[in-house]
């Protein structure tokens, strides 16, 4: 069975996680600090077959360069997702007012309902797109890593450059509520939760927000 270590990093306190099986495992979102997510790797004693980003915002891969460097790994991303990375430096600089390195580069295209095979373990792509154009939802057995299209009890923001509300909704609702109401959802920022618990009290996708007048 997968284990499943959450490491919060940088500014905007992502979630990066590491899926372990045995001595393979995947880093999903180095969003920055990869010298404490080399280190993690290092103590428990594993080694990362791929680099995968749910999307490709700063916050979820300003980490990669360094980490596929040491580890001599590929790194992967949706398709969709692509024109937004390379214009990653101008648009950190035009949105949020800072400089970034320049954004890492792809070695392999993700396509919705691949397996991605790590150790005797694997996860499933779900093109969940919205909060961007590529965003990618992970399932495995009995969880989600759903990136910054859902969260516990809110949605990704999609007033950012090529996010769409209805897109996201879509995403969720007809993608992601699909799943066994006990998965547990990983998200890309803050804790837990669940498909069940969200698809009945998401203020913004659940059953008790479509009841309100």
């Amino acid at each position: 069975m997968t284990k499943i270590h959450a490491i919060v990093v940088g500014r905007l306190q992502t979630n990066c996680y590491i899926l372990q099986s045995d001595s393979r495992a995947l880093v999903v979102d180095p969003g920055d600090e990869p010298e404490r997510i080399l280190q993690f790797l290092s103590d428990i004693a594993v080694k990362p077959t791929q680099i995968v980003a749910t999307h490709t915002h700063f916050d979820h891969v300003l980490g990669v360069n360094a980490i596929r460097a040491k580890l001599k790994v590929q790194f992967l991303i949706h398709q969709d997702d692509l024109s937004m990375l390379e214009s990653l430096q101008s648009r950190v600089r035009e949105i949020m007012g800072f400089n970034v390195p320049p954004p890492p580069k792809v070695d392999q295209f993700l396509k919705d309902g691949e397996s991605i095979a790590f150790g005797g373990d694997q996860v499933r792509v779900i093109h969940t797109p919205g909060h961007s154009p590529g965003s990618i939802s992970l399932a495995g057995q009995g969880f989600v890593l759903t990136g910054d299209a859902l969260f516990n009890q809110s949605i990704g923001r999609t007033d950012l450059p090529e996010g769409d509300l209805d897109t996201l909704v879509r995403s969720i609702t007809e993608r992601l509520f699909t799943l066994d109401d006990d998965t547990i959802v990983y998200p890309g920022h803050g804790p837990e939760t669940s498909i069940g618990d969200e698809k009945l009290a998401n203020p913004f996708v659940g059953q008790l927000a479509r009841r309100l007048p």
